[in-house]
Parts: C-alpha cells; structure tokens; sequence
C-alpha cells in the first residue's frame, strides 16, 4: 500500500504537469510591430481581383528601397505589393520617380499605365493625394488600384 505522502504527491504532481504544458503551449500568433491587416482590390483594366486580408508592414520594395509613411507606417504600395506575394495577383511593376521622391506603379497584372491611363490608389474609396510610399494605412483598410483615365497634360 502506498504511503500517505505518495498518493498525496500524485495530484501535485499532475497539477505540476499539466501547469508545464499550459506553459509550454505556444503563445497565440502576434502581429510583428508594423504590420497591419487591411484588403486590397485590383480594377480598371481587364484584370480585376479583391483578395482577402493581406497582413503588410513597412517594407523594402523593387531594388531595396525601403517604403514606409513616416519611417513607420504601411502604405497602399507595400499592401498591392505583399497582395501580390500573398495572393499571386501576377505580378506588379513600378518606377521611381525622381521628382515626388516615390515610387509610381506601371503595371499590374500585365495591366500597364501608359500616357493616356494611370494607376491610382484609394484608401476606403479616397484617393490618395501623397505618393504611394508617403501615404500610411492601418489595419482594416481598404486599399484600391484602379486604371484610370491620365490627367491630360497641361498646355504650353
């Protein structure tokens, strides 16, 4: 027969147990600082998606330029950009432009820019008025890219 201090010891121990494995369990998926939850919408040209929620973060883009609003914050570009890795959009392509210190999206999905249509962005349904990359969103929004018709250029 066991000792009184045995059968006492057998529920401490498997309290102790079961109080290491609650330890043990991994903790629940955080987001890392920076990243946010928001949905991006592709429309204008033949091709047309709206993906799910794409987690986006500040971030380096096209030839290791590091694109974030304020130094800290996700834009409308990193959000078409992780779309894209996350949900295969076929590709996205951009180019800096010297004079607005930014970035301006040529092409996405095969669906190019050229001088009588843009890509332009929308933040829940207002465009954005800064570049891509100087523009911050957070999470829940929603970020659109619409081909649309070029601004025609002013008159000499």
């Amino acid at each position: 027969m066991p000792s009184v201090l045995a059968r006492g010891a057998a529920p401490a121990t498997a309290a102790g147990l079961a109080l290491a494995l609650a330890l043990a369990t991994a903790p629940p998926a955080t987001a890392a600082p920076g990243d946010v939850r928001v949905r991006v919408g592709v429309t204008g040209g033949p091709y047309t998606a709206s993906v799910g929620l794409v987690i986006t973060s500040p971030r380096t883009v096209f030839g290791g330029f590091y694109c974030a609003a304020d130094g800290l914050a996700a834009t409308p570009l990193t959000a078409l950009v992780d779309a894209d890795e996350q949900y295969g959009l076929g590709g996205v392509r951009a180019r800096w432009d010297a004079a607005t210190q930014d970035f301006v999206v040529t092409e996405i999905h095969g669906d190019a820019a050229d001088a009588t249509k843009k890509w332009n962005a929308y933040v829940n349904e207002k465009k954005i008025t800064k570049g891509p990359c100087h523009t911050a969103i957070k999470g829940g929004d929603k970020i659109r890219w619409t081909l649309e018709a070029a601004a025609p250029a002013p008159a000499s």
